[in-house]
């Protein structure tokens, strides 16, 4: 007999074994439990904008009747407060809102956030009561702000660089957003820097230079939009006919806390192949998902004029 023969018997005798040794495995996942999930931000000068929906499980297609009917959560289904602790009261209405990422969100009108002062969120829903508080820190000034080129990509290329002193003696906690606006990108949201946030444990008392990009737009909005407009919005840095709006934020422990884990999130826990990345809440229960946030921000603009727009980028 060859050996070429041997091996195939080998193989098939193999095989055979195999199949014979297979059983069908049941195996008894859990139900899904749909949590409330609370994005709440408050501002000094502004009043508290929050957004309620229901979290759905994890592989779940998501369309705009999903969104509608399974995961956001309208005025006829919860009430929301927001008290600060100097003593004013509201309730919140929920309307239409250009500061939301779905145009819709619990506005408030006459609390107005400001800078040192504590802020309680309450929320009912579905006959439970939860809670969160934030406070909003002081704002600071930036030494120096700019566009910064390589020289290799000068003419088509660039972040933003930041220059602050960061006080001595204090424990601080940073965050920068952006919104870019020309011909072709116009930001109706805030985009995160990168990284979300940080605090000044390795400068505290001293200046940090630090570089300001985007982290690349919300995963769910931008798959609502075409492949150029993807491009577009996606980029992390930025190019000549921009206008950029920086707003530079100082926030508390517990809304740093929260930055982190919601980046970390964004930037790893949309791949398939990962599991999702538990977000940090400071809210008063484990059947809440979300953040109540205080922010205490200044906006800069810097404008990067180009003659030749067209030219450079195309139609």
């Amino acid at each position: 007999m060859s050996l070429n023969k041997c091996l195939l018997g080998l193989c098939l005798a193999v095989l055979s074994l195999l199949s014979g040794c297979q059983r069908e495995v049941e195996l008894d996942l859990p139900g899904y439990e749909s949590k409330l999930v609370v994005e709440g931000t408050i501002e000094n000068g502004s009043p508290a904008v929050v957004m309620l929906s229901k979290s759905i499980p994890y592989f779940s297609e998501i369309s705009f009747a999903t969104l509608t009917s399974d995961v956001l959560v309208n005025g006829s289904q919860a009430r929301v407060f927001v008290t600060a602790e100097t003593g004013e009261s509201e309730e919140l209405k929920w309307t239409l809102s250009p500061d939301a990422p779905y145009y819709v969100a619990f506005m408030g009108k006459d609390v107005i956030g400001r800078e040192q002062t504590r802020y309680t969120l309450t929320v009912e829903y579905d006959g439970k009561t939860y809670t969160a508080e934030t406070y909003i820190p002081k704002t600071f000034d930036l030494d120096s702000i700019g566009f910064s080129q390589s020289p290799d990509m000068a003419d088509t290329m660039a972040t933003i660089r930041v220059l602050l002193n960061d006080p001595a003696g204090e424990e601080n906690f940073y965050a920068f957003f952006c919104k870019v606006s020309c011909p072709k990108v116009h930001d109706r949201l805030w985009v995160a820097g990168l990284p979300v946030a940080f605090d000044d444990i390795a400068f505290s008392g001293q200046s940090i230079n630090y570089e300001v990009t985007r982290s690349g737009y919300p995963y769910l909005m931008g798959g609502m939009l075409s492949e150029e407009d993807q491009r577009n919005f996606r980029r992390v840095t930025f190019r000549p006919g921009d206008t950029v709006y920086v707003k530079h934020t100082q926030v508390d422990y517990s809304t740093y806390q929260y930055l982190l884990s919601a980046g970390s999130e964004a930037a790893y826990g949309s791949s398939p192949f990962t599991n999702p990345l538990p977000a940090f809440t400071n809210f008063n229960s484990d059947e809440v998902l979300g953040h109540w946030s205080g922010f205490a921000a200044k906006t800069d603009t810097l404008v990067w004029w180009c003659d030749n727009y067209w030219e450079l980028f195309g139609e």
